[in-house]
């Protein structure tokens, strides 16, 4: 799961380092202070007691120091892992390599929580458990060490006592962690007291409000039951934690009693020890937790992105798209997944389609199979004789781009709502593409004189338009592609009547204004549906209309 994110090694190295470098100092802190503390109370000359004071100075520095240090680390890797993460698994549910078409069979809940919580449970790993456990093992053989050159009983209660704190303790919390998510599943008291609030009125018209009752408080007596069984077994890991660590500093103290040889100094470093030898272990309970939690969300992950076919790629090399005049789209016999009619497409480069058809007949899912979100139930569908699943999918983006009407709109700016279909797109074609959708005059009365309607805020997203606004802005965005195929779907609805005829004048009869003149539409529509009450699909191919603009007159 680590390489799926992007970290390397070494990284994971760096911050183990650096957190450990944090505890040993502060270990390192007790023992020197130890020292002083007892050989100060033989009153020494001052002279033998300044090499320890600027140790302690110095240690005390490095803690503070290297505990920046370990955050830094540690963050950046979570931070840029996840990233990397989050763009590998959008590249999942958006391009199915494989031709399943398995991302599509997620609901948009199953998506959010792959893409937001998974990634974030699995790159949170990082900073919990991994490094922190990559310090415990560093800080435990240091410590045991130490201990063990002090006097060899006390090197062997230490590691009695880090197999408690740091093997049975965070296995005590795990199955603890395990025992609350089964009971979670498991409990109905939150859906018994909603079904007794939502419908107490038919309740007690029923005479059954009082039954009702009675189970939702049987229903919380159980939850609150099992919740108090579940959360024992993490607070013994808790409480064993607290009595190792006192424990092992009481059997330490009793060692270096037994053992006192007349040293006041060794006296005191064994005996302090222990109190800081057990803080890189503190952690150790919530970071198993953390990292069980993590594996589920991690082999979610990890299917998803196999199952797609997706690959991580470090080469970043430039993706073209086809040139238009080698995109001659055909379907041949094509059935969808959704919808019993058998289509035929034959859309020659340049060319214009309109789809008309009542809702439901299929023309969004022909859309998807066109543009190869999602496999054909049967028959065909081919760019310019290539099948198109066994297209690359990433060229085939490039190429042919689909046009969803629910696309997500960002609470950012107009401009880079615009530039997510094309970043290198000036300012010059975006205005040039929102005067031809209609947005230009309602962007100046909006921002006012003087501003950039480019730069006007969408605080709310998709909230701050209207629903025809929201469609032309999504239409600009299409135009702004440099793909030389488009398929829309309903780019024109919620729009007026007069002005969606224009678009759609526009889009079958015109060059497009934008980064591409010339290019291959179908579109999907209600518009003029005049086959909407026989329930019969109508489609329309019309040619290319920068071709007949340029091509000579005809001379006899």
């Amino acid at each position: 799961m680590l390489r799926l994110a992007g970290v390397r090694h070494r990284e994971i190295i760096a911050g183990v380092a650096a957190g450990s470098i944090t505890l040993i100092s502060a270990l390192t802190l007790t023992i020197v202070s130890g020292w002083l503390i007892t050989k100060a109370w033989q009153m020494p000359p001052v002279m033998d007691l300044t090499v320890a004071v600027t140790a302690v100075r110095a240690l005390g520095i490095s803690r503070a120091v290297f505990r920046y240090v370990d955050r830094l680390l540690s963050h950046r890797i979570a931070l840029r892992a996840l990233t990397t993460l989050r763009s590998r698994v959008f590249d999942a549910l958006a391009f199915d390599h494989t031709g399943s078409g398995r991302g599509h069979l997620f609901t948009r809940g199953d998506g959010l929580v792959r893409l937001v919580a998974d990634t974030e449970r699995v790159t949170d790993v990082i900073v919990r458990a991994v490094v922190p456990a990559g310090v415990a093992v560093v800080l435990t053989v240091f410590a045991v060490a130490g201990a063990t050159l002090l006097h060899p009983v006390a090197g062997l209660v230490l590691s009695l006592g880090f197999v408690v704190t740091g093997v049975l303790a965070p296995w005590l919390a795990v199955r603890a962690a395990r025992r609350s998510r089964r009971i979670l599943a498991e409990d109905n008291f939150e859906v018994a007291l909603d079904e007794l609030l939502d419908h107490r009125v038919e309740f007690a018209a029923a005479g059954l409000e009082e039954q009702r009752e009675d189970l939702a408080v049987a229903a919380s007596r159980c939850s609150s039951n099992a919740t108090v069984a579940a959360e024992k077994p993490l607070a013994t890991s808790q409480a064993l934690i607290q009595w190792s660590t006192g424990l092992a500093g009481a059997l330490t103290v009793i060692v270096a009693a037994l053992a006192y040889t007349g040293d006041p100094t060794w006296l005191g470093m064994v005996v302090l020890l222990p109190l800081a030898a057990f803080e890189s272990h503190a952690q150790l309970s919530e970071a198993a937790i953390h990292a069980d939690e993590a594996s589920h969300s991690a082999r979610r992950l990890t299917d998803l992105v196999e199952e797609s076919g997706t690959t991580p790629t470090t080469d970043g090399g430039e993706v073209t798209a086809w040139e238009l005049d080698n995109c001659h789209l055909r379907a041949t016999d094509l059935r969808c997944r959704f919808g019993d009619i058998s289509w035929q497409v034959d859309l020659l480069p340049g060319e214009r389609m309109v789809i008309r058809g009542p809702s439901g007949c299929g023309k969004t899912t022909l859309l998807q199979t066109l543009g190869g979100l999602v496999p054909p139930r049967s028959g065909s569908a081919t760019l310019s004789g290539h099948p198109v699943p066994e297209i690359d999918q990433v060229t085939l983006r490039e190429t042919l781009r689909v046009h969803a009407e629910d696309e997500w709109l960002f609470s950012t700016t107009i401009r880079e709502n615009l530039l997510v279909a094309n970043p290198d797109a000036s300012d010059g074609e975006l205005r040039e593409i929102l005067r031809a959708v209609g947005l230009a005059d309602w962007l100046r009365e909006t921002v006012g004189a003087g501003a950039d309607p480019l730069d006007l805020l969408l605080a709310d997203g998709a909230g701050s338009l209207s629903s025809g606004q929201r469609r032309r802005l999504l239409l600009a965005r299409a135009l702004c592609s440099t793909a030389p195929v488009l398929l829309l779907d309903e780019p024109t609805e919620h729009i007026a009547a007069t002005d969606a005829a224009a678009l759609l004048d526009l889009l079958l009869h015109q060059p497009l204004p934008g980064p591409l003149p010339r290019r291959s539409v179908i579109l999907v529509t209600h518009a003029n549906d005049t086959d909407s009450t026989t329930g019969q699909v109508g489609t329309q191919t019309f040619p290319d209309p920068v071709q007949i603009r340029t091509s000579p007159p005809y001379q006899d």
